[in-house]
């Protein structure tokens, strides 16, 4: 294709996604042919244009677009289903999983998969009421899946927010950041403002359970601000629990009761029992933390009582832990120690680890009052390790906060890249059709003379480049190839040499990997070598440079990083490689690598010598029964740099 032609293909590409007009609108759309008046009400519900203040209120709404549906359409008779299913049915969790269950089936029957994904997440959200959380990932999961399918943004949106919010609920906030910030991405993108504004409380949520207190406030009063000017009074319900929330990990009670106080007010005359139940448990917590255990006892009788009324069974768990606390602080010990027994049912398999060292060290308390000192110190040596872990899990989660953080940002810049060449392309069109209009035809011609000859001098010069990034790049994994890796290697141990910097290098290979290819073919192994190349990619520094040595071994490039921060660099590979999703090739199959881990020694060494340092180490790691990391011991220095001639790298 000539430079012309590509300058047009590209701008009219531009010009049709610049049309007026919501993608996922069209695709939500069941029928054919312009929308319906149910279609448009339909829509402005599920994109949350309108909301209902009270159940009563919605139960009219849905009663208007069940009026609506034409006689005999059956995916829009499914897409009433699945919205009554959605905003309809609070009170009968049983029931609205029955609905979900009979509606994926005939949404699968009917070819209609939009509404599969969302009676997943009807289902969902339901069956984490009547049991877990824990228990609707799969639901999620499922939705997500049709969703990128489809390519449907809003769809896929919804379902990472769905997600986002069970991660967040076991005690997986990093995970739960991570797709409430995609969602945000996905709702922008498709031009879902209200959906977009919705999420920001959800990301709040998330940076509170974090402990990234300013940047939670500031979502949360966007948030509330956002509810205000709609007057949405279920958000602003729901943004005041959250501000409530925020102030008791801040310590700060009476501020708390006030946002509770302000929840309840707004709850109750709605009958809105679920945000009531949890606004009472949140003025529990603020009522325990302040020393007011009655009152405490008085609040969490109200919110049993409210979930109760509509069959809630998540928040047990909790409610027994702050009857607990209450029960203590009353003296009642043996009380408060079979509330958390209770509370410990749930907590434990739940995954929570934050409530979980909250319920340990407070039956620890109680267990030390009632002279069982032996439990007493097993409670408070099991909270040890959860908040050891919880300590890991935070870092966990910056490091996955970063890593997203990065691929946004370079994502963003891709973006604004192709945006800025298909203006420059564009103005550029518009300037060739004005010579053409008022030039002559001679001018006209030498001016085509010149595209074509910069065409082909384009074409030539791309080709080079594409020889050139061939030649030192592994067709399959798209990384490093060996000649490009030794390449870099050795201008990082000059530059090390030079600055003085500590430099570190990793050789790995994945064990056992002819069996993989004996066992599922060599299809499967080239799968499990590109993804176990980007899971491992993910982790790295911009600065770390990663190759294929060839076959399956590979080398790791760590400037300005000693041993030991090799070290821990190579355990977390070693991590991520077994974490690597391969389900849905192989079942079962679980990848494990063996790495050995060298330090330069001194300026000037041998790239080979630091080579076969690390190689030797990776050996050891084999004998030693594979699936770990070893370290290169010191390598003897020649002869001038024991006599001081040079200096050895610290």
């Amino acid at each position: 294709m000539s430079l012309l032609k590509s300058t047009v293909a590209i701008v009219a590409l531009t010009l049709a996604l610049a049309q007026p007009g919501k993608a996922d609108a069209r695709a939500n759309a069941p029928g054919q042919g312009r929308p319906t008046a149910f279609d448009q009400l339909a829509e402005q519900l599920e994109s949350g244009e309108i909301s209902a203040g009270s159940d009563a209120q919605m139960a009219k709404l849905l009663a208007r677009i069940r009026t609506l549906v034409p006689a005999g359409d059956a995916k829009r008779l499914l897409r009433y289903q699945y919205l009554y299913c959605l905003f309809g049915m609070d009170g009968e969790p049983a029931r609205a999983v029955s609905v979900a269950a009979d509606g994926i089936e005939a949404s699968s029957r009917l070819g209609y998969p939009q509404a599969e994904a969302n009676f997943h997440y009807c289902r969902g959200d339901y069956r984490q009421v009547l049991t877990t959380p824990r228990d609707a990932l799969p639901d999620y999961q499922a939705g997500i899946a049709i969703a990128r399918r489809l390519g449907d943004l809003r769809l896929l949106g919804d379902g990472l927010s769905n997600r986002g919010n069970v991660q967040s609920l076991i005690g997986e906030p990093g995970l739960a950041l991570v797709d409430f910030l995609q969602a945000q991405r996905d709702y922008q993108d498709a031009g879902e403002t209200v959906d977009a504004q919705l999420n920001l409380l959800n990301i709040a949520t998330a940076y509170r359970r974090i402990g990234q207190m300013p940047k939670a406030r500031q979502y949360m009063e966007q948030s509330l601000d956002y509810a205000r000017q709609r007057h949405d009074v279920s958000q602003q319900i729901a943004a005041e629990e959250q501000m409530g929330f925020l102030e008791l990990e801040s310590s700060h009670q009476p501020q708390a009761l006030r946002h509770f106080e302000q929840a309840i007010a707004m709850a109750r005359p709605l009958d809105q029992q679920e945000a009531l139940g949890s606004a009472y448990l949140g003025e529990a917590q603020a009522f325990n933390l302040s020393a007011h255990p009655r009152q405490a006892l008085a609040s969490l009788t109200l919110a049993q009582a409210a979930f109760d009324r509509v069959h809630d069974r998540s928040n047990i768990d909790m409610i027994a832990l702050q009857a607990g606390e209450a029960h203590a602080a009353l003296g009642l010990y043996a009380q408060a120690e079979a509330e958390y027994d209770k509370a410990a049912l749930s907590l434990g398999p739940s995954g929570n680890l934050r409530y979980l060292s909250e319920l340990l060290g407070a039956r620890a308390r109680t267990e030390q009052a009632l002279g069982q000192l032996p439990q007493a110190v097993v409670d408070l040596r099991h909270d040890i390790a959860v908040r050891e872990a919880l300590d890991r899990n935070a870092e966990r989660y910056n490091t996955m906060l970063m890593s997203y953080q990065f691929d946004s940002a370079r994502q963003d810049q891709e973006e604004r890249r192709i945006r800025e060449e298909s203006a420059m392309q564009g103005r550029q069109l518009l300037a060739l059709q004005r010579v053409r209009r008022w030039q002559s035809l001679a001018i006209v011609l030498a001016g085509l003379l010149l595209l074509g000859l910069l065409g082909l001098a384009w074409r030539q010069w791309r080709n080079s480049r594409r020889l050139h990034s061939l030649a030192m790049t592994d067709p399959l994994t798209g990384i490093a190839n060996r000649r490009r890796i030794e390449q870099m290697m050795a201008r990082a141990m000059e530059a090390a040499g030079e600055s003085g910097d500590r430099l570190s290098v990793v050789i790995f290979d994945i064990d056992h990997f002819k069996r993989i290819n004996d066992i599922h073919g060599h299809a499967v192994g080239d799968i499990v070598l590109v993804r176990l190349v980007a899971a491992c990619s993910a982790m790295l520094r911009p600065l770390d440079q990663l190759g294929r040595m060839g076959g399956e071994e590979f080398l790791l490039i760590l400037p300005e990083t000693p041993l030991e921060t090799g070290r821990r660099v190579a355990e977390r590979l070693r991590e991520c490689a077994r974490r690597v999703a391969l389900d849905d090739i192989a079942p079962e199959l679980v990848v494990t690598i063996s790495l050995g881990v060298a330090q330069q020694a001194y300026p000037g060494q041998p790239m080979e010598a630091l080579l076969e340092h690390a190689d030797r180490a990776m050996y050891r790691a084999k004998a030693a029964g594979r699936d770990r990391v070893e370290l290169a011991g010191p390598l003897p220095l020649p002869d001038p740099v024991r006599a001081g001639q040079q200096a050895v790298l610290p």
